[in-house]
Formats: C-alpha cells, structure tokens, sequence
C-alpha cells in the first residue's frame, strides 16, 4: 500500500474512500463506514443551488458532524457563480471539495448538470478554475468516461479537469448511457492515470476487497472508491483495509456479524442522527440482509415492521 496518502493538503491513512451515495449516506452510516475503515467520507450529492435558494431547509442538506473527518462534501450545479456562493454554507465541514460531473440522472442532465458535461467537457473548466478560486480547500471532479461507447473521452475531459485546478479526479469507469450497468472500464481509468499528474480515485465495481487491491494493481490509481458494494456492508472496508495494508484475508460476515453490525449502527443512528426517520432506519437494516442466511426471508419479515421497537425486536429474532 502506498505511503504518504493526499489529497491536496489532506493526509489519508489509506487509499479507500466511500462514495457520495444519494439516499444512502446518512450521518451514521458514514460514521460506520469510518469507523470500519474508510480514509475519505463524501457526503451524498448536494445541489448547490437548493443550498443557496433554500434557506428554511438547509439545515436538512447541512448534517455533519467533526467524526467523520476528514470529510469530502460532493455538490452539483452548472452556473460557477451560484455554486462558489454555496460555498460559505459547506465551507466549514468540508476538508474536500468535489463536483459532480457524472451523475446520469435524467432530471440531473434536464438541468444540464453531472453527466451532461461528459458531452461538454470544455465547460468544466470554468467551474472548476472559479471554485478553486473561491477556496483554500482542495477541489476535486468526479467523471464518466463518456457519454456512451461511441464517444470515450475520459482523457481528454480529465486533462482539462486537471489544468483547471483539480487537486484529484475520480473516475467512474462507466459511460452515461451505462448508468450503473454492465462492466466499468479499468482500462480507461489507467488511461486516465497514465496521462495526469495528480491522485486518481477510481471507482466502479468494488464488490469486495480483492476487487480493490486488483484495481490499484491495474490501474495505478491512487485511490479506490466504494459505492453500492458498501451499501449493508459497510465492513467490506475492514476486509478491503486488512488485505491492502496487511495482506491478511478476512473472511465475510457471519450472520450473527452482521446483525450485531446492524444493532451498532441502529445505535449509532439514534446518537449522531439530526433528522431521524423510521423509513430511512428500516432501508438501512433491509440492506444489511444482503449477505446474511435467508436474505430474502429476513427482509420480508423486517419490512413488517412498524417503528423501531418492533424493528429491534425482529432482528434480535432472525439474526441471532
């Protein structure tokens, strides 16, 4: 594993990171991802000019807690003026920030954000140069590799990220039109390695923790980034750091693991958790199945339940 980690001027104690997963990423399952292992957090994807307009609901975007430090806060948008004034909001919580420019979500590119720059690469430079300018804090990109199969232009879009002020790039290795399907191209992410001079994160298809040490193996990345693999499993982070920094490889979770990694998190959500809801608990627990004997019957029987004392009392039932 290499040494001497950073982003910028930020130091990480190794190279995983979790994604800025929308709807997932809730204060205490960062915090889980932390504490399991993760050197860089990203908060979920916040649209920077919702943060500027939406004054009575920014302290539901805002949630953060000095935990999880240190911390990337990831935020969207198309109009740099806008999105440097959201920058007074996140400023203070953020050790890292980074701008989304591969979401693929058909309202997303309706507004001409994320992904729709992958056809426009050129107009990420603007963005990119007046937030870099507006900020003593590390800015970094996230990219697709294109806008579809016919049209691969990973390279060219992450030298203009980097002449732009970038102090990082993460790479997805999918295209627009795959969204999240099919294989991510590794291949493009060493492309993108071999013709920059800063960090590259890649990302795609880190499903468990040889899946992470193959990818810095052939890509010469950096860092790995951990999306959907972490989702439920938040101590794939354990294995991914134990192989990469030990070359130890730690078996998966027993079923009774995982539901005293459930019970943790549930406890932990109830501590650290500013806005708490019942429907988000009762997802995240749904996600712990996945794994675990009899999965489907597990979350049938949790998805039954009607608040949390009944949530509790089921999986103490079907875990241990």
């Amino acid at each position: 594993m290499k040494q001497n980690l950073k982003i910028g001027n930020v130091k990480l104690d190794n190279p995983l990171c979790l994604a800025p997963l929308l709807g997932v990423n809730c204060t205490a399952f960062r915090l889980m991802c932390r504490n399991h292992g993760a050197a860089l957090i990203y908060s979920p994807m916040i649209h920077s000019q919702g943060l500027v307009s939406a004054e009575r609901n920014r302290d539901t975007m805002i949630d953060f807690i000095e935990e999880e430090r240190p911390l990337t806060i990831q935020i969207i948008g198309r109009d740099p003026e806008i999105m440097v004034e959201s920058l007074q909001y996140i400023e203070p919580y953020a050790d890292i920030i980074d701008i989304n420019f591969g979401c693929p979500d058909k309202d997303i590119l309706g507004q001409k954000m994320g992904a729709y720059f992958s056809k426009h690469p050129e107009q990420m430079s603007k963005i990119i140069s007046k937030i870099a300018g507006a900020t003593n804090k590390p800015v970094t990109a996230k990219i697709r590799i294109g806008w579809d199969s016919q049209s691969l232009n990973h390279i060219k879009t992450a030298k203009i990220v980097e002449d732009a002020g970038a102090a990082a790039i993460t790479v997805h290795g999918r295209t627009k039109e795959q969204h999240y399907s099919g294989k991510a191209n590794w291949t493009a992410i060493k492309q993108v390695k071999e013709k920059t001079n800063i960090p590259i994160i890649g990302n795609g298809d880190i499903w468990k923790a040889d899946d992470a040490r193959y990818m810095i193996e052939q890509t010469k990345c950096d860092f790995v980034m951990i999306g959907r693999g972490a989702i439920g499993n938040p101590y794939l982070f354990t294995q991914c750091e134990a192989l990469l920094k030990d070359s130890k490889d730690l078996p998966d979770q027993t079923t009774e693991e995982k539901g005293r990694t459930l019970l943790e998190f549930i406890e932990l959500y109830n501590k650290v958790q500013k806005i708490k809801r019942f429907s988000e608990l009762k997802q995240h627990a749904l996600w712990f199945c996945t794994g675990a004997e009899g999965a489907s019957k597990k979350r049938k029987v949790l998805m039954a339940a009607t608040n949390e004392q009944k949530l509790m009392k089921l999986i103490n039932k079907k875990f241990f």
